[in-house]
């Protein structure tokens, strides 16, 4: 399938997820609409750097900047399944889930979201490393795996800073000395345990989807 008809997809079914969203997530999951759309703006922004032809533009490196400030938004989302305490889920201290709909409905629209906007944001993120192998590392096969890796680790380094710091992408451009000092006092123990526990998480979601497509290629290949 071409991929600007794949990418419309995409935008159709973030347009009817955040009306649905709008419509039936209601307090205290309501928070949820808004994570979305942010979590959905790297994705956006995604389609527009695969357009971009040449690495040498202006537009790629300022789409590419824009880009890596807000993909962190994305597997953020992730953190969101916490929520999951709230629905009590469980039949007095017996273990048993309960088969409330109510509970099943809230635990569906975490689900959906964080899947979405992680899976679809990590594949534009693997296809970007890709691409950034074969423009300035041709040579070296797995060079596309460093920049996961570095992505995978600044991303849990902003998904730290948005979650217990309440910092968002915007803070940057809005108040750059602020932000600036906030890098510079939030490192401890917790954080870096934090931040090392989240790459891994990301980076077995990347190996997935990576395999999933190296799967999908042979089985191409073999049509």
């Amino acid at each position: 399938m071409h991929k600007v008809t794949i990418n419309w997809q995409i935008r159709f079914f973030f347009l009817i997820l955040m009306i649905f969203l709008l419509l039936f997530a209601k307090s205290p999951f309501n928070f949820l609409i808004l994570n979305t759309i942010l979590g959905y703006i790297p994705i956006e922004l995604g389609f527009h750097l695969q357009r971009t032809n040449s690495s040498k533009s202006l537009f790629f490196w300022l789409m590419t900047i824009i880009w890596l400030l807000f993909y962190p938004n994305a597997p953020y989302l992730l953190t969101d399944l916490f929520h999951l305490a709230l629905l009590n889920p469980h039949i007095g201290n017996s273990g048993l889930l309960k088969s409330d709909p109510t509970i099943w409905f809230n635990f569906s629209l975490l689900l959906t979201s964080a899947l979405s906007c992680t899976l679809i944001a990590m594949n534009q993120m693997i296809d970007f490393s890709i691409r950034l192998q074969k423009l300035w590392l041709p040579k070296l096969r797995f060079s596309a795996w460093g920049f996961i890796v570095v992505m995978c680790l600044l991303s849990s380094i902003g998904i730290y800073m948005g979650r217990f710091l309440r910092i968002h992408s915007l803070y940057i451009l809005l108040t750059p000395t602020w932000f600036t000092h906030q890098i510079l006092t939030m490192w401890s123990m917790n954080m870096v345990k934090f931040t090392i526990l989240l790459t891994i998480c990301q980076l077995v979601i990347c190996w997935l989807l990576y395999t999933i497509r190296y799967q999908a290629q042979n089985a191409t290949r073999l049509r």
